[in-house]
């Protein structure tokens, strides 16, 4: 039995599995393992064979314990109050100063906070609407190669903002979700939206000579992209890089994990027969996180959205 179940554990180390879910099948193993223990443990005792079955019923004991702190922190968002894996991991010497889990992590980094200018420019906040990018196969794997040639450049660092493993540790931790290697988000150094024959494609990169397809606008706010462009002029405002390389709170520390690259796309619009005024511009407008919808902006999307109808 515990030859199986060896076997098994070798051949999942074959699939590319999440981390999280690939902690979870050892996890079940491991039941699967300890309840066999537990088993032969009682056998020995009723055969009479008290010091081999005492000994492997103390084992199993001490296996249940490490299994259920394995089934919380890998089947639940809780946290053990009796845990002490942190202490004999410190006993034991505890991770190497420096060490990286991350195989895209190739030396020590240097945290770099770098202004970007938007490639598009600055646009009025209320003249903002989500865009929806869809990606294909071909379109992804752009992606992965725009990222590369920024990280080859140096304009783009994979190392958590110079974070220690512990803060990664405890930010998962207190968020419940991974913590990305490229942090909340990146804007692109160049991005454009360009219309060929009635698709509008993004096309992003280190400049406008290496930018390659990464998606498609299907949608603006509520409209889909070619209805929108008819009506107005519309122009891609913002291309932020999120995703990759990540990190989850394991047992006793961060466990390292991946994901692929993705974009989240902001477009600016306007409405050609609209007046033009003076107003202050919002250099806040790249910023991708949450706002307050304004009565402008609120009035412009129910517009849209009723054209759409």
């Amino acid at each position: 039995m515990l030859s199986l179940l060896d076997m098994l554990n070798h051949y999942l180390g074959y699939f590319n599995m999440n981390v999280k879910l690939k902690n979870r099948v050892y996890t079940a193993i491991g039941i699967a393992g300890v309840i066999y223990l537990g088993y032969l443990a009682i056998n020995f005792i009723r055969l009479g064979a008290w010091t081999r079955g005492i000994l492997f019923l103390l084992i199993f004991l001490v296996l249940v314990y490490f299994v259920t702190l394995n089934v919380i922190y890998y089947f639940t968002t809780k946290t053990a109050k009796f845990d002490i894996s942190p202490k004999i991991e410190k006993v034991l010497g505890g991770r190497p100063a420096g060490a990286a889990d991350d195989p895209m992590l190739g030396g020590k980094h240097t945290a770099q906070a770098t202004k970007v200018m938007p490639a598009a420019g600055l646009f009025h906040e209320q003249s903002l609407l989500p865009a929806k990018l869809t990606v294909d196969a071909s379109q992804q794997a752009n992606i992965e190669q725009v990222v590369d040639g920024l990280v080859a450049s140096n304009y783009l660092q994979l190392d958590y903002a110079g974070h220690s493993d512990e803060q990664i540790y405890q930010a998962a931790q207190a968020s419940g979700q991974p913590v990305y290697a490229v942090g909340e988000g990146v804007q692109l150094p160049f991005y454009e939206l360009r219309e060929a024959q009635g698709r509008y494609l993004v096309y992003a990169g280190r400049n406008a000579i290496d930018s390659l397809p990464v998606g498609e606008v299907t949608e603006v706010g509520l409209m889909p992209t070619k209805q929108a462009a008819a009506k107005y002029q519309i122009v891609l405002a913002s291309a932020q890089l999120t995703g990759g390389p990540n990190k989850i709170a394991g047992r006793s520390g961060a466990v390292a994990g991946s994901a692929p690259f993705q974009l989240i796309v902001q477009v600016a619009y306007k409405d050609p027969n609209a007046t033009v005024t003076s107003t202050p511009v919002d250099s806040s407008a790249t910023n991708m996180g949450p706002r307050a919808t304004t009565a402008t902006e609120s009035s412009e999307s129910t517009r849209m959205s009723r054209r759409n109808r």
